[in-house]
C-alpha cells in the first residue's frame, strides 16, 4: 500500500506568500487592524487608518481638531504600532481630513 504525504497548508503558506511579495502586505494590514487598539476607542471612533507607503502610514480624521491633536502625539503612536508590528516599517503618519466610513 502506498503512503500518501499531504503538507498542511499552513506549513507552506508563509514560503508562497513571501514568494509572491504579499506577506508585507499582510503585515501591514495587520498594522490597520491594530489601529484603535493602539489609539484607543475615542480616536479610533474619529479616525480611520487605511493604507501604509513606503513607511508613511495614511490615517483619515474626521475633524481638523483631531488631525491637530493626533499630530502632537504622531511619535508616541508610531512607537506603539512599532511595538505591536517590528517588522513592519512606520516613520510617518499623514492625517487628513476625510469622512470616516462606520466600521
Amino acid at each position: 500500500m502506498t503512503e500518501n504525504k499531504f503538507t498542511k497548508i499552513g506549513d507552506i503558506l508563509p514560503s508562497i506568500l513571501k514568494a509572491a511579495g504579499l506577506d508585507k502586505k499582510l503585515r501591514e494590514r495587520e498594522v490597520l487592524s491594530f489601529w484603535p487598539e493602539v489609539v484607543g476607542e475615542d480616536v479610533a471612533a474619529r479616525t480611520q487608518a487605511v493604507k501604509i507607503h513606503k513607511g508613511v502610514l495614511y490615517v483619515h480624521v474626521s475633524h481638523s481638531a483631531w488631525m491637530q491633536e493626533l499630530h502632537f502625539i504622531e511619535k508616541e503612536i508610531i512607537e506603539k504600532l512599532k511595538t505591536k508590528t517590528p517588522d513592519v516599517e512606520i516613520t510617518q503618519i499623514r492625517f487628513s481630513t476625510l469622512p470616516i466610513k462606520s466600521r
